[in-house]
Formats: C-alpha cells, sequence, structure tokens
C-alpha cells in the first residue's frame, strides 16, 4: 500500500494514466475486502491519495470513490463488505467487476470462516443490480 500511495506523490498525472485503471481495482479491492482493518485503510489512504493527485477525472467517479472509502468507513470489515462494496459497485461497472472477481479468486474459499461468510452474502449484494447472466456466470464458476 505504501507503494502505490508513494506512486501517486511520485509520478504525474500522464506517466501513471496507462496503469491507474488497474492499480485503481487492487487498491478498491484491498481497502474493501482486505481481513485485516490496517491493511484496508492503508489501501483506502493509496486510492485517495491518487484520486486527490492523479486527478479525480482519472477515476470513475472519484470523487464520490473517495468518498465512501474513506479512513473511518474502511474500519469495520463487515460495514466494508456489505454496505460500502455494494455502493462501490453501483459507480462503474470495472468497480464492480473487480470487487465480484477478487471475492470468487480469493475469499469464497478463505481460511477464515467469517471471511468466507461475508464473501457469500456480499456477492449477491453486489450484482443487485446487474443482469442475469452475471449471476448464471457466477454459479457457473463455483460449481466448477
Amino acid at each position: 500500500c505504501y507503494a502505490a500511495w508513494a506512486f501517486a506523490r511520485a509520478y504525474e498525472p500522464k506517466r501513471l494514466a496507462p496503469y491507474l485503471p488497474k492499480l485503481a481495482d487492487i487498491m478498491l479491492t484491498v481497502a474493501l475486502l482486505d481481513r485485516e482493518v490496517h491493511v484496508r485503510r492503508a489501501a483506502a489512504a493509496a486510492l485517495q491519495e491518487h484520486i486527490g493527485r492523479q486527478g479525480h477525472a482519472n477515476f470513475a467517479n472519484g470523487i464520490k470513490l473517495s468518498t465512501l472509502c474513506d479512513f473511518f468507513a474502511v474500519g469495520n470489515r463487515d460495514r466494508a463488505y456489505l454496505e460500502i462494496a455494494p455502493k462501490v459497485a453501483i459507480l462503474d461497472p470495472s468497480y464492480r467487476k473487480a470487487l465480484v472477481s477478487f471475492l470468487l479468486d480469493n475469499r469464497i474459499r478463505h481460511w477464515d470462516q467469517t471471511i468466507r461468510e461475508l464473501a457469500a452474502i456480499a456477492i449477491p449484494k453486489l450484482l443487485l443490480d446487474d443482469d442475469e447472466n452475471s449471476m448464471l456466470a457466477i454459479l457457473e464458476e463455483l460449481s466448477s
């Protein structure tokens, strides 16, 4: 998280622009879905630094994203998974995709039962206003 935060301070927006979408997805998933509070908060700080220094126009709904993923909001894991993540998913399809993919790839089969349960509850919330095909694709992936 520190390295991501430092990139925002060290490089001009035009130099980082090609990398910002992927970097945003990574910072966002960690800020909302990491198991540890200090990691979520560090990623949220890095994300806010990027939005502020690289320009909110380089992030879909950057100001709203920065407001939703603030230091205190991501402090409670249940709230981050079940309240904030669904709000973020509505902001942009790429955010929704990143969050759902991360949950499926890293949290559904997590060693910590609480994390598995949170992921199972969060996925339908993230897809609430998405089309039916997304849910079917997820069910297929889980059954394989």
